[in-house]
C-alpha cells in the first residue's frame, strides 16, 4: 500500500526539497495490467529548480488513446466550483481539468511528486533569499476559453476576490501573509467591497510578472500557490458569488453544461495549448460528472460494470456493506485501487460553546470511535487514531491516548467527569448516507454517558459552510482534514491557531473548534520559526500538548482508500498531493 511520504522543508534561499522518511507502495491502474499492489518504492518529492520541469507538454502515456466520455459520479453535488471558494479534494481534482494555478503538483502515481510551474514559468524565484519576497513570472501562450492571453493582472484579481467575505470558503493562506494577519479584511476587504483590486503586498509588475512581498518570511509560498486561489479570473467575467454556477476555464476543458445537483459536462477547450502545460493530458473528448447515487449504488454499478459504467469512477468509495464483496471477488481486483488515506476525520466541539474542559474531556471519553469506523467499513476504510496528526505526517510521534475510553468509549468515566450534569449537545451532521450512518452511533454512545445529543441534519454542501461560520448554533460536528500540503505546519496552525479566527459571524474558518489558547499559539511561532525538516519533532508535542491540555476535539480515524472503477479506465490513480482520485492521465480503452 502507497503512504503519503513524511517529507521534510528546507529553509529558505534556493531550492525548497523534499525527500521521503519511509517506504511507499504505489495502487495505480495502468491500463494494461491494472492496479499493482504492493508494488514498494521510495517516495521522493522536490521543488523544481530547473525551469525544463516547468514546460509543457506532459511525457505521452504508453498505449493511451484520446475519445470516449469519462464518467465521475459522486453523492452530493460540489460544494464550490468558483476556485477561490474551492476547499474540498473532488472539487479540486476536477477543477484541475479546467482551471489552472500558478504552480502544480506534477505526480507519476508512483509516489514521485515534484512542484512545477502551471501558469508560471517555474515554481518561484525568492528574490532577497529569506522568503518574504517571492517573484514569478507567467508563461506566454496561456489562454482562457475565449483565447485571450492569462495575465498577472488576472491571477492578482483571482487573489483580490479570495478576500471578499462572501467568497470566504476556500483556503485563506495568501490572504493572511500578504495582510500579516489572521483577520484580514481589517487590512483588505476585496474588490466588490472596496472597489479596489490593489491587494496589500502583491505587486503587478508587468503583463507577465508578479511580486509577492511578504513581512514575515514564508517559504511555503510555492506549495500555498498550487491551491485553488491562484487561478486567474477574468475581471469582466466575474458574477461574484455566481461564479460558481460557470468559471471562466484556462485548462484543457471547459463546462458545457452544469445542472446544480444533478450534472457537471466538460468538454474539450481548443485553446489550452498542451505545450504550455508540463502536468495534464486531455484524453477522453468530454468528462460527465452525475451527482446523486450514494456510495453502495456506485459500487454496486462498477461490480456490475455495464454500459457507460465500464467508463466510469466513483468519487464516494466503497460502503462497509460491500467492503467484502469487492476484496474477496478476484475479477475485480485490476481495478481496485486499495491505499492508506491522507485524511482524518475528527468530531469538532464548538468550543465557543463548550467552554468546559472537563465536559470536552468527557466526550472524548464517550464516544465510540470504532463504532463510527464500522459504519464506513471498519479496517478496510481506517484506522482508529488519538493524535491530531496522521502518522504520515513528519515528526509524527504517538503518545499514550488521552481520555482513553478504549475502542468502543468508556461512560462511566464520562459520567465521573460530568459530575451528575446533564448536558446537551445539538448535534449537526451530514444529511448523506455517511451522516446517517455515523450521527446514530455518536448520539448513542453520548447518551450512555449522560448527554442528551439532538441530531439535526443539514444537505452536504451546506455542512462545512455552515461549520465555519463563526456563532454557528451547533455544539458537535464530525469535520475532516488532510494537510494541504505535506507538512504539520498546514495542518496545526490552520486547525488550532485562534488568531486566524474571524469574528463572531465571520465566515470560512478553518479552526471550526473555535479554540484558542494563547500558550498554544506561543508554541506555534516557534515551531514556524525552524525549518520544517527541522520542526517535526516541535510540531509533535504541540499536538500532545493541545489534546492532553485542552481536548478542543476528538480524533476519530485515518482513512484508508478503498475504490473500484469501471473496466475501460486507465491511468487514473490517487494523488499524494490531495488525497483522492485524479484525473490528468485517465484514458479510455
Amino acid at each position: 500500500m502507497r503512504m503519503r511520504p513524511r517529507l521534510g522543508v528546507a529553509a529558505a534561499g534556493t531550492a525548497i526539497v523534499l525527500a521521503a522518511g519511509g517506504l511507499a507502495a504505489c495502487s495505480e491502474n495502468k491500463g494494461d495490467t491494472g492496479t499493482e499492489q504492493e508494488q514498494t518504492k521510495q517516495t521522493t518529492s522536490a521543488i523544481a529548480t530547473d525551469p525544463k520541469d516547468s514546460q509543457g507538454p506532459a511525457p505521452e502515456i504508453p498505449g493511451a488513446k484520446e475519445g470516449g466520455t469519462l464518467r465521475l459520479i459522486q453523492e452530493a453535488d460540489f460544494e464550490h466550483l468558483d476556485p477561490q471558494r474551492t476547499y474540498t479534494v473532488s472539487a479540486m481534482a476536477v477543477e484541475q481539468m479546467f482551471l489552472r494555478t500558478l504552480t502544480m503538483f506534477k505526480e507519476d502515481g508512483q509516489g514521485n511528486l515534484l512542484l512545477v510551474g502551471d501558469i508560471a514559468t517555474d515554481a518561484g524565484k525568492d528574490v532577497k533569499g529569506d522568503c518574504t519576497q517571492w517573484e514569478y513570472t507567467l508563461k506566454k501562450g496561456v489562454k482562457f476559453e475565449d483565447g485571450r492571453e492569462v495575465t498577472a493582472k488576472d491571477v492578482a484579481y483571482g487573489i483580490a476576490r479570495s478576500f471578499e467575505d462572501d467568497l470566504g470558503d476556500g483556503p485563506t493562506y495568501l490572504q493572511e501573509w500578504l495582510a500579516d494577519t489572521g483577520d484580514f479584511n481589517t487590512v483588505y476587504k476585496g474588490p466588490y467591497s472596496t472597489g479596489s483590486t490593489n491587494v496589500p503586498g502583491l505587486t503587478v509588475k508587468d503583463d507577465y510578472t508578479l511580486e509577492f512581498t511578504f513581512k514575515q518570511p514564508h517559504c511555503d509560498l510555492p506549495f500555498a500557490l498550487s491551491l485553488p486561489t491562484s487561478v486567474p479570473v477574468p475581471q469582466d467575467k466575474d458574477t461574484k458569488t455566481e461564479y460558481d454556477r460557470r468559471p471562466f476555464a484556462s485548462g484543457p476543458y471547459k463546462i458545457k453544461e452544469y445542472v446544480k445537483d444533478t450534472r457537471l459536462v466538460l468538454e474539450r477547450n481548443p485553446q489550452w495549448d498542451p505545450k504550455t502545460d508540463p502536468i495534464r493530458h486531455a484524453y477522453p473528448d468530454s468528462i460527465a460528472v452525475e451527482f446523486g447515487p450514494d456510495d453502495a449504488a456506485q459500487t454496486e454499478r462498477m461490480i456490475a460494470d455495464s454500459g457507460d459504467d465500464q467508463y466510469a469512477i466513483p468519487y464516494d468509495g466503497v460502503p462497509q456493506a460491500l467492503v467484502n464483496k469487492v476484496l474477496n471477488d478476484p475479477s475485480l481486483k485490476d481495478r481496485t485501487i486499495t491505499q492508506p488515506g491522507i485524511f482524518m476525520y475528527y468530531l469538532s466541539i464548538n468550543n465557543d460553546r463548550i467552554k468546559d474542559v472537563n465536559v470536552r474531556k468527557a466526550i472524548a471519553y464517550a464516544l465510540d470511535k470504532e463504532g463510527i469506523l464500522a459504519t464506513q467499513g471498519g479496517d478496510a476504510a481506517g484506522k482508529v487514531m488519538h493524535t491530531l496528526l496522521t502518522d504520515t505526517t513528519i515528526g509524527w510521534k504517538d503518545y499514550p491516548n488521552p481520555y482513553d475510553g478504549g475502542p468502543h468509549g468508556d461512560p462511566e468515566k464520562a459520567k465521573q467527569l460530568l459530575g451528575g450534569k446533564k448536558v446537551k449537545l445539538v448535534f449537526l451532521s451530514r444529511n448523506t448516507a455517511f451522516g446517517q450512518s455515523t450521527a446514530p452511533v455518536v448520539k448513542e454512545s453520548l447518551e450512555k454517558a449522560g448527554f442528551e445529543v439532538t441530531v439535526q441534519y443539514i444537505e452536504q454542501p451546506q455542512h462545512n459552510p455552515t461549520t465555519r461560520t463563526r456563532g454557528n448554533p451547533y455544539d458537535i460536528y464530525i469535520s475532516n482534514w488532510a494537510a494541504d500540503w505535506p507538512s504539520a505546519a498546514s495542518t496545526i496552525p490552520v486547525l488550532w491557531d485562534g488568531r486566524h479566527l474571524g469574528g463572531p459571524g465571520s465566515k470560512g474558518n478553518s479552526d471550526v473548534s473555535y479554540f484558542n489558547a494563547d500558550d498554544v499559539n506561543a508554541k506555534i511561532d516557534e515551531a514556524a520559526k525552524l525549518p520544517a525538516g527541522e520542526a517535526g519533532p516541535k510540531w509533535a508535542e504541540i499536538d500532545q500538548m493541545i489534546m492532553e491540555k485542552y481536548c478542543p476535539v476528538v480524533p476519530i480515524y485515518q482513512t484508508k482508500v478503498l475504490s473500484v472503477h469501471g473496466s475501460k479506465v486507465a491511468g487514473d490513480f490517487v494523488s499524494d498531493a490531495i488525497g483522492t482520485d485524479v484525473f490528468y492521465n485517465v484514458w479510455l480503452k
